[in-house]
């Protein structure tokens, strides 16, 4: 064998390798080629068949704005021209007309777009949106019927209640006048009637109570009287207030630390039980001071009413 023959002999195979390599990159190369141009193929079918499933012509699409806004509207001012319609629902529907009408600016402005290049999303986003506006409102709108039933329901219950308080109040007038007299002539046999007030300067002499007429002899002041008896007065504990007040005009009393209007100042408080049957009450009042020369007046009080009034004189 030559030496030209045997270099051809080795470079044959190697050629055989490239060409084969070429090959398949070739193939590889086709295959990624075919499979992304079949992908945007189909998505382009895709696109195109849902353009023409859709009839997404921009005429056509703002039509059915136009109709959709219109339908939704109309539920509106049906719902507006209700006469007992709720005043915080009647603001939200004007509110809501105003918005509706906002969103047809929008959506036609989308529409008009749909004319010029990428036109197809836009007009694919025009459509979603009036999907989307038509489903909402309408469930808004819904919700808002809903209330305002519920609303007239809760007023004619009312006013149901109202007629049925009214009929009552008729049938009852009667009866309320007779309980209004009635709880007159209790309150008034509640209080007690009294006779005979008498009061007297007293001092104990030898054992034994006598009368004085000169103040700086008197003791003490002695109130009595009589309290009469009564059919219709509850057996029970009665409260008696006595004033007895100087010639100076001053009530004599032990709490003047605790009063100062001289309204309010008395200066006996007593309790006793009442059960209908006439009692001869006396009482006793007591003062450190000694008694003042001149006119001295008395009052009796049960449940601040004046009971009886009286008068004596120390000299």
């Amino acid at each position: 064998m030559s030496s030209e023959t045997q270099p051809k002999s080795k470079a044959l195979p190697l050629f055989i390798v490239l060409f084969i390599l070429s090959l398949l990159l070739s193939a590889f190369l086709f295959f990624r080629y075919a499979k992304t141009a079949s992908v945007i193929q189909e998505q382009n079918e895709e696109l195109t068949l849902a353009y023409q499933a859709l009839n997404l012509k921009s005429d056509s699409l703002q039509v059915e704005l136009d109709e959709a806004l219109a339908q939704l509207q109309l539920k509106i001012n049906e719902n507006l021209a209700q006469v007992d319609l709720k005043e915080d629902l009647r603001i939200q529907l004007e509110e809501k007309t105003e918005a509706l009408e906002a969103a047809h600016r929008r959506i036609s402005k989308l529409i008009a777009q749909g004319n010029g290049s990428g036109g197809s999303k836009k007009l694919l986003e025009a459509k979603s949106q009036i999907a989307d506006l038509t489903e909402k409102n309408n469930q808004y709108i819904s919700e808002i019927e809903a209330s305002q039933k519920n609303y007239a329901n809760a007023k004619a219950e009312a006013e149901r209640n109202a007629e049925r308080a009214r009929e009552l109040l008729a049938s009852t007038d009667s009866l309320n006048v007779e309980n209004s007299a009635l709880a007159s002539k209790l309150k008034t046999a509640s209080i007690i009637d009294i006779a005979g007030l008498n009061v007297t300067a007293v001092r104990t002499k030898k054992g034994k109570e006598e009368n004085t007429p000169k103040a700086n002899r008197a003791e003490r002041l002695k109130v009595s009287f009589s309290v009469l008896g009564s059919e219709i007065a509850e057996n029970e504990e009665k409260n008696i207030l006595i004033r007895i007040v100087g010639p100076s005009g001053v009530v004599l009393t032990t709490n003047t630390e605790e009063l100062t209007n001289s309204d309010d100042l008395y200066s006996l408080e007593k309790n006793f039980y009442f059960d209908g049957t006439e009692k001869k009450i006396i009482y006793y009042y007591d003062q450190e001071e000694d008694y003042k020369k001149g006119l001295h007046k008395v009052e009796i009080y049960n449940e601040k009413v004046l009971l009886d009034r009286s008068s004596f004189s120390l000299r």
